[in-house]
Formats: structure tokens, C-alpha cells, sequence
């Protein structure tokens, strides 16, 4: 069945279900042409498979002293640091920034902006890592409270000029690398209690532990104004380079840079010499901060829901055909004045929505354009105070859209709230597809949808990246024991056979021979028959004709994909006699939408990112309908997220 998105995408439904038993009225056939189900399985989005976008600080030490002299005198470091410049460029979603600390903290790269994919300006800035620093008097020599407030900056400015609907996506990462104990070191009296007069009588002398608290207390700084700018969320990364002669001095250090990390979320590791500083200790990337599942939303776009059940709606604008008719305006038309502003939108605003308008307000964007797909066109959002990234602005996981028709709070969490004392929530009353202005408790048994949700939890699987240089085989999947990184695949051209090797295993499998291809199991060299799902192995299918003429080897990454999933069927989705509408040949067209909205998962108020499916059914009374089958199957991968601007 041909799935299409478009820009008027909206819909909704919620977690919460029920079934179907008693509730259809006992006189009505088995099934009717004018009501279809969905069934399918729809997992959240894991955002470093999704590539979210990802933004990353280096913030590094390099305040004159041991580190240069003694720990590292070759500067081994840069080039590790290179390395996981180059190799955090080899993501499309990742830009980064590099920040220098000593007396005092400079940005070296990016040279104008928060951040930058310029490989040049990135390895530059890695380069001048290599001159010490000296410090700016006695006891100013490594202030990386100073660095993390530069990282701070980037971070907030990157934040200040993002959509909202990108800002919820975008995961930072703060990278610290220390190699000596900060200077000017907090005072005891730093931390004491405001009216404490004794503790600051006695505590004017440096303290390691007050350092400790303060570097923590501003990195949980930095993670609140992350959140509460609706970023995706923060991870505060900490790598000690032990490079103090005085072991007390490199526990003082790791008692800081434990803490910090703690506060941020992250990892926090030590390093005692400079052969153990690997890029490996730099693979910490892919901790981010996991999606979970708010609700599923499923609305037929073309029916409206009313007092007296569902109206049709040729042109999807929110007005039905009896409530065009008596505007005077286009049923076929969801803009009968063609100025960019919907004419439901134009109703609710005081607009004429016969007549062009052009508001000072909408100058700014794109009057075709539905940046979100919600539904709502970028002028229509200006207007009602929506966001124009946002599928849902307020967070209560109820589609703008949704919320406009139905006449709900849609710049304030309402799905809890009951506007018309029916006792049933207005969140119900949208997930059902009835009007949360009337009482219509009665007819929810007539015309309100009926869900089945099972929520599967966490799911975790391997996805392997597909196969750029070899033609001819497609990895199907590996097997549940295979091990997650960098694996290799190896066809012989003249022995016509493939090999394997896991991630885990130091050696190629045994060669598989291709013959006629198909799909074939490629054993790594660890692998044993009984060991089945186990062992490490992969499926892949071969097309013979299309293999390369000459021997390829190629890497494969396989990564762990966690995502919730759930499992769904919604009943009772009435289709409506539509008529035809500006550029469609034929009537009877019904949208079916579904819409999964997400948030992370320790803040599931928040507005987060949508998933999104369209069904196209057409239907024309009485029993014509296509596709014809009584419940429609929609896949995960018909799910898909709305492409914002960077």
C-alpha cells in the first residue's frame, strides 16, 4: 500500500486504551464500509541511530607544568585528540568546539558561531593544545571553572538560535580533560552557609573538597539550563591525564573530576600515563539520553469531530463541509482565499477567509510552509502562538492541530482537564476523535475510536550500517550474540565466497560459498553450530549478478538500537464521503494520520519529537473503499520524523 506524508500531517492518539467488547451497538453489521481499523508496531526513536543532532565541546587543560614537561613531553595527547576529531567528524549529526584552559580560558575553534564541522579550524585548534599556557599571576594558573563557562557560552548561544522543534532533538556533550588540580583553588569559606560566621572565621585557607562541591554545583548549573531551554539533554564527560607529581594533589584532581561528572551525567576516567591515553577512552559519544513513548495518536483528518459525531471534511482544514457551505468558503480549498492562512485559522482569528490578508506577523516565514507537518501551516503558527518546529507546543502530547480543532488549551497542558463536564478528559475526547466542547458522553459508544496498546518496554537490537562497497549483498541481520562495533565482510572474487569477522573475534570466519545466492549465514571464526542465536554470525542476502568483478573488503559498524515499542490496534475509524479536492482526480479521499509523540525519558512534561504515518483510504458510499481490507497494517519504518532546518 503506497504510504505518502504530507504537509498536513496531524493526529493523535494516547497510550491508554480499551477494547472493543459491548461497546458497538448490538444491531450493527459485523463490518461496515465506512469504518476501517490500524494495527501495526511503532518503536521510539533512538537518537544516535537517528542521528540527532549532537554537539560537542573539547574543554582541555593546558596550563604550563608537569603535563607538558614530564607526563606527555612528546605531546602524544594531540594526536589522540586528532583522532577523535576526525572520527567525531565521521558522524554527520556531530559538530564540535574546542576550548583551552590555563590562567584563562580561550574558544579556539569554532572561529565565528558555537560550532563547526571545519575539519581545518577543528585540527588547527587541536594543534595549538601543543603550547603551554603560563599562568596570569602566582595563583592563576588552571582555571577550568573559567573553560566550562566559555563551553557554557557556545552551549547557550547554539541553543539561542535554534527551532525549538531542533533544540529538543540536539544532545550536548561536554568533554573535559584535566591534568593538574584547578588554581586559584575555592576556599573553605566558599562553601560555607551564608550565616555560618564561624565556618568563615576558619575558612580562609584552600579546599579541595570546596573546590570539588562548587566544580559540581556549576555543572549541575549548566544541565538545568540545558533542560530548561528544552534541549535534548547534556552529558558532562570527565578524563583525568594523572600528571601531578604529588599523588595527593592527582586525588584532589579525581575527587573533582568525579564529581562533575556525576552531576553531568557522564563517565568519569583517569589516566596514570600517557601510553593509556587511547582513543578508545574517547568513545563516549553514543551515551545519550533515551526517547520514551507519551502517546499514540490516530485521527482521520477528513472527519471532524462534532456533537452530533463525525463531519466530513474534504479539504482537511478543520471546517467541515456543513460549516463551509455556510461561510461561503471552498470546500475543496483548506485556503479558499489562497494568502497562506487556513481557513479555519482565519475564523479563529478574525480574518475574512475570503479575502487575501497579509499579516505583519507572517512576514518572516514561509506562507506555504508546514516546517513541522503538523497540519498547521508556518503563518497559521505565528498567529495562534504556536511553534512553527513543534508538533506539539505545550507537551501534554496532543497535536496542535488536534488541539485547534478541537478547541482545547493549546499553548497550556489541558489533556487532564474536562472543558465540557462529560467525565471524560479532553486528552480522551482528541485520542477519541469526539468534541471536547460537548457532552457527548452517549455517543462515545457510537463514534469514539477503541485502542489496544501493549507496551513491549525497552527493546534492544543490533542494526548494522548497509554495505557501500559491495555491490550484490545486502546484511539481512546479525545474529542476538554478535558483538556490537566494528566488524569486516570479505568477498573473493575468484573462490566466489564471503567471510565475516565479529567485532569480538581477532580472525575471519570460514569462507561461505555464494552458488546461487540467497540468503546465507556467515559464521565469525568464534562461532559454533550449537551456540545458534548466540554465536556470532550474519545473515546476508547475494544477487550474484550484481557482485563486484574484483575481491572487496569492507568494515561494518553494528551499533545497539534501544527503543520502546509498542504494539497497537485502533478500531472504529470512520471514513467519510469526501468530495474531491484541488489536485486530486476523484473523491472520496480520507486521511488517516498516526502520531507518536516522544520525550526523554526523564521528562516526559516536555515538548518532544513526533513520529509520524499517513494511510490514504478512499472511500465512496456505500461500500467502496480502497484499500479494502478491515484493518490496515502500518510498519515502523512508515513512521517517519519531520525534517527540520539545521
Amino acid at each position: 500500500m503506497s504510504r505518502l506524508l504530507g504537509a498536513a500531517l496531524v493526529a493523535w492518539v494516547g497510550l491508554w486504551g480499551c477494547t472493543d467488547a459491548n461497546l458497538y451497538s448490538p444491531s450493527a453489521p459485523a463490518a461496515e464500509a465506512d469504518r476501517v481499523a490500524v494495527s501495526g508496531r511503532v518503536c521510539t526513536d533512538d537518537p544516535a541511530v537517528a542521528r540527532f543532532p549532537l554537539r560537542i565541546v573539547l574543554l582541555v587543560d593546558a596550563a604550563a607544568g608537569p603535563l607538558f614537561s614530564d607526563f606527555d613531553p612528546q605531546g602524544q595527547r594531540i594526536g589522540v585528540l586528532q583522532a577523535f576529531i576526525n572520527s567525531a567528524l565521521g558522524r554527520p549529526e556531530a559538530s564540535l568546539a574546542v576550548v583551552r584552559y590555563a590562567g584563562r580560558s580561550a574558544r579556539l575553534a569554532p572561529s565565528e558561531g558555537s560550532f563547526t564541522r571545519n575539519p581545518g579550524q577543528l585540527l588547527g585548534a587541536i594543534g595549538q593544545l601543543a603550547i603551554a599556557q603560563p599562568c596570569l599571576g602566582a595563583d592563576q594558573c588552571r582555571d577550568w571553572q573559567d573553560g566550562l563557562r566559555t563551553a557554557r557560552s557556545l552551549i547557550e548561544g547554539d541553543m539561542a538560535q535554534s527551532l525549538a522543534g531542533t533544540r529538543v532533538l540536539t544532545q550536548y556533550v561536554v568533554l573535559h580533560i584535566a591534568a593538574g588540580p584547578h588554581s586559584p583553588m575555592a576556599r573553605a569559606a566558599d562553601c560555607c552557609a551564608p550565616n555560618d560566621a564561624a565556618c568563615v572565621d576558619e575558612g580562609d585557607h584552600p579546599s579541595a573538597t570546596c573546590q570539588a562541591q562548587r566544580d559540581a554545583e556549576l555543572v549541575q548549573s549548566l544541565v538545568q539550563a540545558v533542560r530548561d531551554a528544552g534541549a535534548g539533554g547534556l552529558r558532562y564527560h570527565t578524563l583525568q591525564l594523572a600528571a601531578e607529581p604529588d599523588a595527593d594533589a592527582n586525588d584532589d584532581v579525581a575527587r573533582s573530576m568525579k564529581q562533575m561528572a556525576f552531576a553531568g551525567g557522564g563517565t568519569a576516567t583517569r589516566v596514570g600515563g600517557i601510553g593509556g591515553f587511547t582513543p578508545s577512552l574517547l568513545d563516549v559519544l553514543d551515551l545519550r539520553a533515551e526517547l520514551r513513548a507519551k502517546r499514540l495518536v490516530v485521527s482521520n483528518r477528513n472527519a471532524r469531530p462534532s456533537p452530533d459525531g463525525p463531519l466530513a471534511d474534504s479539504d482537511g482544514d478543520g471546517l467541515s463541509d456543513r460549516d463551509e457551505a455556510a461561510a461561503g468558503t471552498a470546500p475543496d480549498l483548506a485556503d479558499s482565499d489562497g494568502d497562506g492562512i487556513g481557513d479555519l485559522v482565519e475564523i479563529l482569528v478574525g480574518f475574512d477567509p475570503l479575502a487575501k490578508d497579509v499579516p505583519v506577523a507572517c512576514e518572516a516565514v514561509d506562507p506555504l510552509a508546514d516546517t513541522d507537518a503538523d497540519g498547521l501551516g508556518d503563518c497559521d503558527e505565528v498567529l495562534l502562538g504556536t511553534d512553527i518546529s513543534l508538533v506539539d507546543t505545550d507537551g501534554d502530547a496532543l497535536p496542535d492541530r488536534e488541539e485547534v480543532i478541537g478547541g482545547t488549551d493549546y499553548l497550556s497542558a489541558d489533556a487532564e482537564a474536562d472543558d465540557d463536564g462529560d467525565g471524560i478528559s479532553n486528552g480522551d475526547e482528541i485520542r477519541q476523535h469526539s468534541d471536547p466542547r460537548s457532552t457527548d458522553r452517549a455517543d462515545q459508544l457510537a463514534f469514539a475510536y477503541r485502542y489496544e496498546v501493549t507496551d513491549e518496554g525497552l527493546v534492544v537490537e543490533l542494526l548494522p550500517d548497509a554495505l557501500e562497497r559491495t555491490p550484490g549483498v545486502e546484511i539481512l541481520r546479525p545474529s542476538e550474540g554478535t558483538t556490537a562495533g566494528v566488524g569486516a565482510l570479505v568477498y573473493t572474487a575468484s573462490t566466489g565466497t564471503l567471510q565475516w569477522r565479529d567485532a569480538g573475534d581477532a580472525q575471519l570466519g570460514p569462507p561461505v560459498a555464494i552458488g546461487e545466492g540467497g540468503e546465507l549465514w556467515l559464521p565469525s571464526s568464534s562461532f559454533a553450530d550449537i551456540q545458534g542465536e548466540e554465536g556470532r554470525r550474519l545473515l546476508v542476502r547475494v544477487e550474484p549478478a550484481l557482485l563486484a568483478p574484483g575481491d572487496v573488503a569492507e568494515s561494518v559498524r553494528i551499533v545497539p538500537r534501544a527503543r520502546q515499542c509498542l504494539t497497537y490496534t485502533v478500531r472504529n475509524i470512520r471514513m467519510m464521503p469526501t468530495v474531491a479536492v484541488e489536485g486530486a482526480e476523484v473523491a472520496g479521499g480520507n486521511a488517516i494520520v498516526l502520531a507518536l509523540a516522544e520525550a526523554p525519558e526523564d521528562r516526559l512534561a516536555v515538548p518532544g519529537p513526533f513520529r509520524l504515518a499517513l494511510v490514504p483510504v478512499r472511500f465512496i458510499p456505500p461500500d467502496v473503499r480502497v484499500p479494502g481490507a478491515a484493518t490496515l497494517e502500518v510498519l515502523d519504518e512508515e513512521f517517519v520524523r519531520p525534517r527540520l532546518p539545521r
